[in-house]
């Protein structure tokens, strides 16, 4: 633009004459800077050529400053005239400007010279800096007046890297067309200069006070050519932000001293603080001991490689991110991998902190396609786990996460086909494989901080975690507010409980007065601090760290601390006793951010409203878009508010704490924020087109929260169901909640009110919130009766149903259960589609509640209805719960080969969908049918597979289960020792996690193991404790064992009525519910009571009904049992044949099953039987 001399008017470039008021423009010689008339075709004072001259006049260069920059310098110019400031001179001269004239004709050569003096004039009014001279084919250019910055030497050292680039892609053109390339010779110096007077065009004079321009001069000319020269007093405020090489001392004409020089090389990836606050890099106050405590635990990781585990906890501000960020510092120089990832406050997905982890596990960008990000997947997998592991056992899992479309037909059936809970446990497993494939290539560290906000399915993934820091060199380092949240009180308890040896607690408390006083000297290193500063700063701050920063920061901002020479200093006559200080710290982040230009504060606004992590991309799609982005995001992290994240891809920023985000956030009046949430959302929607999915929960809450209802529901129900099939049934909740909340708000469709809640209902089914979900699924239910009465429609009701059938089901109430099956199935009645899934589920769901009802038959006849349907189909997880069903059903009736045959093809087609859970339960049920049918080799081959699967996942109870089935193998073969062992494992394991169901089995096991070395005063206190345990738990099965296994201590302790009361109840117990092996076990003991009592008829019915029952379940080690005990009856009678047949019978049984034990006794009551009679 160019301005009228006489009103002001802002003309466009080329115009001769005023458009406002017809006066004439003055035409400003590039040479020598005269004004002259418009029709001038010569200068007046040099008698430069205006047509033809090889430079670019100043006037063309000079029109280029942007309107709001002319607006500044306008309103500001008049008042710093003849004023002393301290500027930042530069001076740029072009090399290869010789060569240029002898190739090309001068109308070429001022083309050329005319846009690169353009371009470098851009980068000077980028900045906010003056254009003072054009100097042929150099330029001059001030930083620090009219207008001041606070950082106005890294203003200008970033307008010398601008021109730089500049003259890149300038070359890029001239070297292919000309085979010629200018290069560019860079001097800056900063210090005082006296402000001369601000010409009509905005131009600047200053006439320097000292050598600042002389100097910068002086370095430009000192520079070899592509270099940029800066003199100590530009050094010292930048260094932060830039490379920079020490070039040692330069002589200066006319100066006494040398100057000090250094070549800005390039900027830092990640740039530090400069707000003169050097006490971020001094050490810290207060926290030395809790420090010492971080790095001996990282020193075992490192050098024993000892997996650690340590949870920081503290106030807000108190210190826990600068911990961490010295906890990094130190692991720098280490041979150690940090990955780290942040917990959100809101608008966070399930596994949050988790994919941002393995954003930077696998090196993926916000902005990769979906293409590149499962492009680094598999590379990444395959790297890391090989030769160990195959990826594909981990890829597909990750990429369900990411939401990334699974190409291979079998890979997607393989997570269609799994249910939530399996689903999660094998993405918990993937991720887990991955961390520790890492752990094993290098020590790891994984860093999370603010777990206060994690969710629950990722601190449930965190806790699954936990095990691997004892096998691999795996360190887990969390930080959190002390009360909030589940986390640090769950981890602090568990961390105590079982990983003692490596678990840290690090509490941070308050600062001393005294190290407070310390921290203030060090982050100014101001000796005499006013007294009314020193009273204040640290009473206001309460020992608070991050309090006293901005404390200072804000005494910065407001122009009482100011940076000196060499440090910083109290600005003279600054109004100290009027100071108002905000009593709160989000009162003094606000007076931080009030400070800040307009633009760069609307964007810390619209920053806050995104999330702690924000990009660049994201706020340029919700900001105006003729604003100056890159200086006011540049400008926040100069004021120490964001930092800029070092990454690929697009440029990230993170806001340096919390509180700063959350203050800004709340500051803004909820209209403000319901329209940067709205544009927000938008922009996500814009920039992510191709992965929407990915999204779902920002989308979700940006609309919610920006009350655009009819947007947010789709997206809510979309999260929603994300959430379920991860298994995050929280989330899942308070998305379909929410989504419920958006229904009185709008005309939603009715499918949109099933999928909420369908979704709400069966997840509240899983938490057991029974009542919620049936008043879920009978709104559903009534919402599904709007359809017209289409087959498609009639299935969805009937599923509805089957799903409130299956709460009923759940709660115990079998008979509500089966009439809401029953109503299912009558809505299929007219359906023409007789294998539909739905049918097979409901066949499933009556046959499991016919079981539940003892009611084996109709059970069966269910089960095998379903099983018609989809055997040979690819509902293979349907295929597989019948099977499944029907190996129990054949189990409790005794036809362990049947029931052993449906066990393997279920166990086959769930190693086909990769359900372990599922895989791990068959095995088990193999291994129990081997068990029990004396294949003693067999069951340890199936209880060892099942151990191996559930220590993988990670499965507390289900390693418990199975350790109480390799105890009863070992003792049944005699080992009371080795049995005891993995008794009390199960013991160990069921009581960790407060499952009385177990603990009672334990407790049971190890009293019968006890009962059979004669230990019967230990073995009735724990079976006293199994008692009480099953009664409260309300498990017949359990307490008919446990009374039977009380007959034996007391029968042991000759206590025989006691005995004969407690066997009596545990058959009474075990033939009400049809516990047929716990029945016939209590008619043992009955039988071995009355043999005592000589009632030797009682003895033999109640030993003959235990061999009936016994025998109807193939049972062949209690059949052998009660075998014996016929013996010795025999014996006692003096049937002598009889007692030897029975005896035989006994030890070829347990000779068969290797019952060492009970093989023993019975030869050596055989051997009595051969004793001559003494009379």
């Amino acid at each position: 633009m160019r301005l009228c001399s006489a009103c002001g008017h802002s003309n466009s470039i080329g115009a001769r004459v005023c458009a406002q008021c017809g006066a004439s423009l003055a035409q400003v010689c590039g040479a020598c800077g005269f004004q002259n008339p418009g029709n001038f075709r010569f200068c007046g004072n040099c008698g430069v050529n205006f047509s033809s001259a090889p430079v670019e006049n100043r006037e063309r260069v000079a029109e280029q400053i942007p309107t709001p920059l002319a607006e500044k310098i306008a309103r500001v110019g008049k008042q710093v005239e003849g004023e002393r400031r301290n500027v930042t001179a530069l001076f740029a001269d072009l090399s290869g400007y010789t060569a240029l004239s002898e190739r090309l004709d001068p109308e070429q050569v001022f083309e050329i010279i005319n846009g690169t003096l353009q371009a470098f004039t851009a980068e000077i009014y980028k900045h906010e800096g003056t254009l003072d001279k054009v100097m042929g084919d150099g330029v001059m250019a001030l930083f620090g007046a009219p207008i001041a910055h606070e950082d106005d030497p890294a203003r200008a050292v970033r307008a010398a890297f601008g021109m730089h680039d500049a003259l890149k892609r300038i070359n890029a053109d001239l070297q292919p067309r000309y085979g010629i390339a200018l290069q560019v010779r860079i001097g800056l110096n900063a210090g005082l200069v006296v402000v001369g007077s601000i010409g009509s065009d905005l131009r600047m004079e200053y006439t320097a006070l000292g050598d600042t321009v002389n100097v910068a001069s002086r370095l430009q000319s000192a520079a070899e050519p592509g270099t940029i020269l800066v003199s100590r007093t530009v050094y010292e405020p930048t260094k932060p932000l830039f490379e920079f090489r020490e070039l040692g001392a330069l002589r200066v004409k006319n100066r006494v001293e040398p100057v000090e020089i250094f070549e800005a090389v390039a900027p830092l990836k990640k740039e530090g603080r400069v707000r003169g606050i050097p006490g971020l890099s001094a050490p810290m106050v207060g926290r030395r001991d809790e420090f010492a405590r971080v790095c001996r635990g990282m020193d075992e990781l490192v050098e024993r490689a000892a997996g650690q585990m340590m949870l920081v906890t503290g106030n807000a501000g108190i210190g826990k991110s600068r911990l961490t960020s010295e906890l990094k510092e130190y692991l720098a120089d280490r041979r150690v991998t940090v990955l780290e990832g942040a917990c959100l406050a809101y608008g966070q997905p399930a596994y949050g902190v988790f994919l941002r982890l393995l954003k930077a596990y696998f090196e993926i960008a916000d902005d990769d396609p979906e293409e590149i990000t499962r492009e680094k997947i598999e590379r990444g997998a395959a790297h890391y786990l090989a030769p160990t592991q195959s990826p594909a056992a981990v890829v597909p899992y990750i990429h369900h996460l990411f939401s990334i479309r699974l190409l291979e037909k079998e890979q997607a059936a393989r997570i269609r086909h799994l249910a939530p809970p399996q689903l999660q446990q094998q993405t918990f497993i993937a991720i887990r494989d991955l961390i520790t494939a890492r752990a094993r290539a290098c020590p790891l560290v994984l860093i999370f901080e603010d777990i206060h906000w994690i969710d629950p399915v990722a601190l449930d993934l965190l806790i699954f975690l936990l095990d691997a820091v004892e096998q691999f060199p795996l360190a887990i380092y969390c930080n959190s507010r002390p009360t909030e949240g589940a986390a640090a009180p769950k981890l602090q308890q568990l961390g105590a409980q079982n990983y003692a040896a490596r678990f840290s607690h690090i509490p941070l408390a308050p600062l001393s007065l005294a190290d407070s006083m310390t921290l203030i000297d060090l982050l100014l290193t101001i000796h005499e601090l006013p007294d009314r500063l020193k009273q204040i700063i640290p009473q206001r701050a309460e020992g608070n760290p991050f309090y006293l920063e901005e404390m200072i920061r804000m005494l910065i901002d407001r122009g009482v601390i100011r940076r000196g020479a060499t440090r910083w200093e109290i600005v003279p006559d600054a109004d100290i006793e009027g100071l108002q200080v905000p009593t709160s710290l989000q009162g003094l982040i606000l007076a931080r951010v009030d400070a800040l230009s307009e633009g760069a504060r609307q964007t810390a606004q619209c920053a806050a409203v995104i999330g702690r992590d924000f990009s660049r991309a994201l706020v340029a799609r919700v900001v105006d878009s003729d604003r100056n982005l890159a200086d006011e995001l540049h400008e926040l992290v100069e004021r120490a508010l964001v930092t800029r994240i070092v990454g690929d891809g697009d440029a990230r920023y993170h806001f340096n704490h919390i509180l700063i985000q959350d203050t800004v956030y709340s500051s803004l009046l909820v209209r403000r924020r319901e329209f940067l949430h709205h544009k927000i959302a938008a922009g996500i929607e814009t920039q992510f087109k191709d992965r929407l999915d990915e999204h779902a929960d920002e989308l979700a809450f940006h609309f919610h929260e920006s009350k655009d209802f009819a947007h947010a529901l789709p997206w809510l129900i979309r999260a929603g169901k994300h959430a379920a099939e991860r298994f995050a049934n929280d989330q899942a909740i308070k998305q379909f909640r929410l989504g419920v909340e958006c229904l009185g708000k709008l005309n939603a469709t009715t499918a949109q009110q099933l999928d909420l809640y369908v979704g709400l209902g069966s997840v509240q089914t899983f938490v057991a919130d029974y009542n919620g979900a049936t008043t879920s699924l009978l709104i559903a239910l009534e919402a599904s009766r709007a359809f017209s009465r289409t087959p498609d429609a009639l299935r969805q009701s009937a599923e509805i149903m089957r799903l409130i059938g299956r709460v009923g089901e759940r709660r115990g109430d079998y008979a509500e259960s089966l009439r809401w099956l029953n109503n299912a199935l009558s809505e299929l009645e007219h359906d023409a589609n007789s294998k539909s899934p739905e049918r097979v589920r409901i066949y499933n769901d009556i046959g499991w509640v016919q079981y539940r009802l003892g009611d084996f038959e109709q059970a069966y006849e269910w089960r095998m209805k379903s099983l018609q349907i989809v055997e040979g189909t690819d509902n293979y997880s349907e295929m597989a719960s019948a099977y499944n069903g029907l190996a129990v059903l054949f189990n409790r009736k005794g036809d362990w080969e049947r029931a052993a045959a449906y066990a393997e093809k279920g166990l086959h087609l769930r190693e086909m969908i990769g359900d372990l859970t599922g895989v791990s339960n068959s095995h088990n049920n193999l291994g129990n049918l081997a068990l029990g049918q004396g294949a003693w080799a067999r069951a340890l081959e199936h209880f060892q597979k099942t151990l191996e699967i559930r220590v993988k996942t990670g499965d507390t109870r289900g390693i418990a289960q199975v350790n109480n089935n390799l105890g009863l193998l070992r003792r049944e073969q005699g080992d009371y020792a080795a049995a005891r062992a993995y008794f009390e494992r199960a013991l160990a394991s069921a009581e960790k996690i407060k499952e009385n169901y177990i603990i009672g089995g334990a407790l049971n096991n190890l009293a019968h193991t006890l009962i059979l070395q004669a230990r019967f005063e230990d073995a009735l206190a724990h079976l006293s404790r199994a008692l009480d345990i099953a009664s409260e738990i309300r498990h017949k099965e359990n307490q008919a064992e446990t009374l039977w296994l009380m007959a034996e201590a007391d029968l042991g302790k000759a206590m025989l009525p006691e005995a004969n009361d407690a066997a009596n109840l545990a058959l009474t117990l075990a033939s009400e519910i049809g516990s047929r092996i716990n029945e016939g076990q209590a008619l043992r003991v009955l039988g071995k009571i009355a043999r005592m009592q000589n009632r030797a008829d009682d003895a033999n019915q109640y030993l003959l009904r235990s061999l009936v029952v016994l025998t109807k379940l193939d049972n062949p080690i209690e059949l052998a049992k009660t075998r014996f005990q016929l013996g010795l009856l025999a014996r006692d009678r003096g049937d002598a044949i009889e007692a030897r047949r029975a005896l035989d019978d006994a030890i070829a049984t347990f000779d068969r099953l290797g019952a060492k034990i009970e093989s023993a006794r019975a030869r050596a009551e055989l051997a009595r039987l051969a004793q001559p009679v003494t009379v």
